[in-house]
């Protein structure tokens, strides 16, 4: 498969795509793709950016509001489900760096995975929902995206249901960076995780009543 595309799936994988379990002994899989229904233009982008792993039609689930394709069962996404579900369960692989040089893997985990924390002009963090991920996975990728792109990210600690987990976050240092890197993959339907978008938005509300003006304070917000 082409750079671009494995680069996709790589992405797909630290997110919300599955690689199917190898039936027999040949070492092949695909990847099954599925989103909410509000999320139906980026799962076409996707379909789309993939081509060359001949994805299924689009089509919708019965009796449920999300959309799905799946991939031809490939030799070289079975290499990949080797590599990143050695023993059947989801990992980080030593060899991560290897992995995530193209910054669209960081755009579609971001879009899978990310969250921005946004309040006002006063604060703004990216971060990842890295819950299937121990702590010691978690401590590789912020390693490689340091490493990779010089970025500032933090592991820290979270508890859902009285069970403790681990997310990434980018740090406000490190957000004009990342913003740069991942914007130009954000599809239109995740916007909202640009903080380019999020100001804009708020800068529309209060430019009505003539307070301020959206390219000020964006050329200003990370000042």
């Amino acid at each position: 498969m082409t750079k671009k595309t494995q680069a996709i799936l790589v992405g797909l994988i630290l997110g919300d795509g599955h690689l199917s379990k190898p039936t027999g002994k040949k070492r092949t899989s695909c990847l099954d793709l599925k989103y909410d229904e509000k999320y139906l233009q980026y799962l076409t982008w996707i379909h789309g950016q993939i081509r060359e792993l001949n994805p299924s039609e689009i089509k919708k689930k019965k009796n449920y509001h999300q959309y799905r394709f799946y991939t031809q069962v490939r030799d070289d996404i079975g290499e990949l489900r080797d590599i990143f579900y050695p023993n059947g369960k989801k990992i980080v692989p030593d060899t991560i760096n290897k992995y995530l040089t193209n910054p669209l893997s960081i755009a579609i985990w971001y879009q899978d995975d990310g969250t921005l924390d946004f309040r006002d002009k006063y604060h703004a963090n990216a971060l990842f929902a890295t819950h299937c991920f121990s702590r010691p996975d978690c401590e590789k990728l912020a390693r490689a995206l340091q490493v990779i792109y010089d970025l500032d990210v933090r592991v820290c600690r979270c508890q859902m249901r009285g069970k403790l987990y681990f997310r990434l976050y980018v740090t406000s240092a490190s957000m004009p960076r990342f913003m740069d890197l991942v914007s130009p993959y954000i599809q239109e339907c995740f916007r909202y995780k640009l903080v380019q978008s999020r100001i804009s938005h708020n800068i529309g509300i209060a430019s009505s009543s003539g307070n301020t003006s959206a390219s000020s304070v964006i050329r200003n917000y990370w000042a």
